[in-house]
């Protein structure tokens, strides 16, 4: 896994020396696995990592999965940032949807805890999600733009796991015995 990454890194340029890594960080399997990755990798590229988590105030139990990545971050030593956000309000205010809504918000935080003109905001979108992305364009009807899939690096926003099917990212936890929410 580690070297299907760090190639995926290197052949984007996604991660330079001296670079701020901004990870959201939500808890679940592609989230901790890209984390455990630039785990592994942070010293040899010489970047800084910060975590953020968003509570979108959605599910019941969205306080423990806070709760879980606080305690990955504290196990690692990493900075970490919690948001609280009523995305269904701020949906509902603004006649967006509440996925939309969520992004908002999640790339405005994520800018917020950026502290360096050399940051860039990690997400952990895997080839799974690509695929989704095109066959609900699709569905929608889109033109030819909408056939467009997830690109691996758009401006400050970098996408490491966008070549790695979930089905490897679960084995990989699993072989490092790491739980995920």
């Amino acid at each position: 896994m580690l070297k299907g990454f760090r190639d995926y890194i290197r052949t984007y340029n996604m991660i330079e020396p001296g670079d701020e890594v901004v990870a959201g960080i939500s808890g679940g399997a592609d989230s901790v696995c890209m984390l455990l990755n630039l785990l592994e990798l942070k010293d040899e590229y010489e970047f800084t990592v910060k975590v953020v988590h968003i509570n979108h105030k959605i599910r019941t139990d969205a306080a423990n999965d806070a709760l879980f990545v606080k305690e990955l971050c504290d196990r690692y030593g990493l900075e970490y940032h919690l948001f609280e956000e009523d995305v269904e309000k701020m949906a509902k205010n603004e006649g967006i949807s509440t996925e939309e809504a969520g992004r908002k918000i999640r790339y405005e935080r994520f800018r917020q805890v950026m502290t360096s003109s050399n940051a860039k905001i990690v997400v952990a979108h895997n080839r799974n999600d690509a695929a989704e992305t095109v066959l609900f364009n699709i569905f929608r009807g889109t033109g030819l733009e909408g056939l467009a899939s997830i690109v691996p690096v758009n401006g400050d926003i970098i996408r490491p796991l966008l070549g790695v099917p979930r089905e490897e990212i679960e084995a990989y936890l699993s072989e490092k015995g790491q739980i995920y929410r």
